[in-house]
């Protein structure tokens, strides 16, 4: 394979054709040039010994390598171009596409990035112009910016239009930083690794360059179910990582959307990939985020979250300071063994303070203003978790001795009795009446008294505490949907469904799974 080096600096072309790996790939320098006018004429008049690979600077007087490459393609349709630069810029990338430059690389650069492109290029077949990838550029580009109303007409779509389509989001882990470390930014190389390994499987595809990584457009068969689309999507993101694992010297991560009815919602598609990828930061290098599984993990979050808030509430109702100890001793385990960022770590805590300030306002406790900033301030002013910690028991045991001090001197007691009462019979036919009856109380003052301190109704409570029982059955449990609505002590099934689907947003079969 014969090179020829393209740079105005000396030192460079001197240090390119001096590596001793030319020979052994069988590589010969045939030509060198200091710029684009030297290196144009020298070829252009030589005959047998015209170079298969043209490896060229960018920045150059009289005439930059994207003009030369331009012109000298020109004259040799089939040969390869590398271009080398000091600027690892997004607008580079896109020309070389245009173009059909194999790839570019940025300097300083190591001699095993320069070899390792040239031994691709030799052990490939690669086609210098892809009139499909400008094609498919252009397709991807035009669908992410333009406006829904404006679709498909005003675009040459071939008939796949209306075939359903799964987006990924495929990026260079920590692509900012290779430029600083002196290595290429290969978004071109990982496009032709991608295109070798979708050789392997029998779906069409479109690609597109995208900031630090690819855009990948994977058509699904119209007849393949939802499942197993995705399925197939995570095969493909699969041997992708495992191609990219073995032959370059960076890493990927890649966000997978959810199944796309067509290519018009390519954009709702990006978003969702790209907020796949936002899960990187906790799950490292080379992940695979799909966006079902995405949403599962918030889903999950959320309910912990829910379930946090509930434990706090309940401690602080009761007025009771010592087991606050064990719940912050057990929140302060979890942050550890889970490695969980200092961002996130006060972000929890000031999800405590809310809730301590909802509990308070509750008993008609209103702290100041200046009381409730200077918290908040003070959460974030810790940088040691232990530290932290032990002025969140401080200001929550402070909080429970508020309360307590209230629970004194009001009926407050008869809140815990409700709940009481709602814990243990919550499976009976039972009334607000049944339990005045119980407490010896006036019914109306009862549902009053209720209603001001939970904020709900008597019978709200009871449907939230059915519901909730009703939750934990169905993760834990065989039971079918209806043997759990009359097990929590729903009459009708159909108004459990209901109720179930309106407080958590799911259906009790489909939160089952």
């Amino acid at each position: 394979m014969k090179l020829f080096i393209v740079d105005d600096e000396k030192a460079v072309r001197d240090y390119i054709v001096s590596l001793p790996a030319w020979h052994r790939l069988g590589c010969t320098i045939v030509g060198q040039a200091a710029d684009g006018w030297e290196a144009y004429e020298t070829i252009c008049r030589a005959k047998e010994k015209k170079p298969d690979v043209l490896i060229t600077d960018i920045r150059m007087p009289s005439m930059d390598g994207i003009e030369l490459t331009r012109r000298i393609l020109d004259v040799c349709p089939d040969m390869k171009v590398i271009f080398l630069t000091a600027h690892g810029e997004y607008e580079y990338a896109k020309q070389a596409v245009k173009l059909g430059v194999v790839d570019f690389i940025t300097k300083p650069f190591h001699e095993n990035e320069l070899v390792d492109r040239v031994q691709w290029i030799r052990d490939h077949r690669l086609d210098r112009r892809r009139p499909d990838w400008v094609q498919q550029e252009a397709w991807i580009q035009s669908l992410l910016t333009m406006p829904q109303r404006e679709m498909p007409g005003s675009l040459d779509l071939p008939t796949t239009l209306n075939q359903p389509v799964i987006f990924f989001f495929i990026e260079i882990d920590n692509s900012g930083l290779l430029d600083d470390l002196g290595k290429p930014f290969t978004n071109l190389t990982l496009r032709e690794f991608i295109a070798d390994v979708m050789t392997s499987f029998p779906h069409t595809y479109w690609s597109a360059l995208a900031h630090g990584g690819l855009y990948l457009v994977l058509f699904m068969s119209p007849s393949a179910t939802k499942e197993q689309s995705v399925h197939e999507a995570m095969e493909v993101a699969r041997k992708i990582l495992g191609a990219i694992g073995e032959s370059c010297g960076f890493s990927i991560s890649i966000g997978i959307s959810d199944l796309l009815p067509s290519v018009t919602e390519l954009r709702r598609g990006r978003e969702e990939a790209k907020k796949c990828l936002e899960y990187r930061m906790l799950i490292g290098r080379n992940s695979i985020v799909a966006y079902s599984a995405m949403l599962l993990m918030q889903e999950q979050k959320r309910e912990q979250s829910e379930m946090n808030r509930s434990e706090l509430s309940d401690l602080l109702r009761r007025g009771e300071q010592e087991p606050l100890s064990d719940y912050l001793r057990s929140k302060s385990r979890t942050f550890m063994m889970e490695g969980i960022s200092k961002t996130r770590i006060q972000e929890a805590c000031m999800e405590m303070v809310e809730t301590a300030g909802q509990i308070l306002h509750s008993f008609g406790i209103q702290p100041s203003p200046e009381e409730t900033i200077a918290v908040r301030k003070d959460v974030l002013s810790y940088t040691i978790l232990s530290d932290l910690m032990a002025f969140m028991e401080s200001f929550l045991k402070n909080t429970a001795s508020q309360i307590s001090a209230v629970r004194q001197n009001t009926p407050i007691h008869y809140i815990d009795a409700t709940m009481n009462f709602i814990e243990r019979r919550y499976m009976e036919d039972i009334t607000l009446q049944m339990l005045a009856e119980e407490l010896f109380v006036n019914y109306s003052y009862l549902s009053r008294l209720i209603k001001k301190e939970t904020g709900r109704n008597f019978s709200d409570v009871l449907w939230e505490h059915r519901i909730n029982i009703a939750k934990e059955k169905l993760s834990t449990t065989s039971m079918k949907h209806y043997e759990v609505a009359y097990a929590v002590g729903f009459k009708d099934a159909a108004h459990f469904s209901q109720l179930f689907k309106k407080m958590t947003g799911k259906t009790p079969s489909e939160y089952k799974g």
